[in-house]
């Protein structure tokens, strides 16, 4: 959203420079004392910074800066007899209390940040970082509130959906790390059975076999492509067209190199040791007519 007009001041100073348009510092600084410009509200008319006084006993809004309309869309008129708590998302009343009281009281020492929903004029609720400063007269009562705040909201949701990645990707290893644990339960099961008296292995298989449906190995492998494709939703399905040859395993190794994981990570996920890891991915690179010196990350990448 844009601003109808200039603001006041703006318009008062640019009007006195387009008739003297080669000022240097010295005689811009003389006219902006000449014609008692007011440099506080011309910066105030520019900031990026919602700036707000409020009445200490209740938070109302006493004045707010010309740029909470460009920022929240709210006019003074707008904020009229309001007070913070119409606008704050009712998750976060209990943060924005405690802070407003440690500020009218005097108890804050320094200005505390914090975080929270502001419901805009006209983009909803969105994130915006700020603090309150209580400002005291001579006896030491607080008697305004100063608030300053600033819309963070493109920063905020890429760290919400960088901290979303980071979950998954733990969710991921774990997934991975119990899968193949299973698998290799089932796996030294199996290989002790061919020790035995064939006699005995029909029956000892019947069992084995119900231990693998009771270890749900696919729905192990069901529940890491669910995570997994939270991130990335067409790397399965692209991957599998394009290379129908690769196993689960194969598979699972690229989506972990696709997801950044290091070498020492996704051998521990896979219950490798890392001398392993590199036959297998030596293997993958056959698999997938690479090169023995391409590599599989940037190889990912375009899937």
């Amino acid at each position: 959203m844009h601003y109808k007009t200039q603001g006041q001041e703006t318009e008062a100073l640019l009007k006195l420079i387009d008739n003297n348009k080669k000022l240097d510092s010295s005689a811009l600084s003389k006219l902006l004392t000449e014609h008692r410009i007011d440099k506080l509200k011309l910066i105030a008319e520019h900031t990026i910074d919602v700036v707000c006084l409020h009445h200490p006993a209740d938070g109302r809004y006493l004045y707010a800066s010309p740029s909470t309309e460009k920022i929240m869309g709210y006019t003074t008129e707008d904020l009229e007899g309001k007070v913070p708590y119409d606008f704050i998302h009712p998750d976060h009343f209990v943060i924005l209390q405690k802070n407003i009281s440690a500020s009218t009281e005097g108890l804050s020492t320094k200005p505390e940040k914090l975080e929270l929903l502001f419901k805009t004029k006209h983009e909803g609720y969105q994130w915006f970082e700020g603090y309150t400063i209580p400002l005291y007269n001579q006896k030491g009562e607080v008697v305004l509130v100063l608030s300053c705040t600033r819309n963070i909201q493109e920063r905020k949701l890429v760290e919400i959906e960088r901290q979303k990645r980071e979950i998954i990707q733990q969710n991921l290893l774990l997934s991975s790390a119990l899968f193949e644990k299973k698998k290799a339960i089932v796996d030294k099961i199996e290989h002790k059975i061919l020790e035995l008296e064939p006699n005995l292995r029909k029956e000892l298989r019947s069992v084995l076999a119900h231990i693998q449906e009771t270890l749900n190995l696919d729905e192990s492998w069901d529940d890491f492509l669910i995570h997994f494709k939270q991130i990335h939703p067409d790397f399965y399905k692209n991957i599998s067209k394009a290379h129908p040859q690769l196993s689960k395993k194969d598979i699972k190794h690229l989506a972990f190199i696709k997801l950044g994981m290091t070498s020492s990570d996704i051998a521990n996920a896979l219950l490798m040791k890392k001398e392993s890891l590199r036959v297998s991915r030596n293997r993958l690179k056959h698999k997938l007519g690479l090169n023995p010196s391409q590599n599989l990350y940037d190889f990912v990448q375009d899937f």
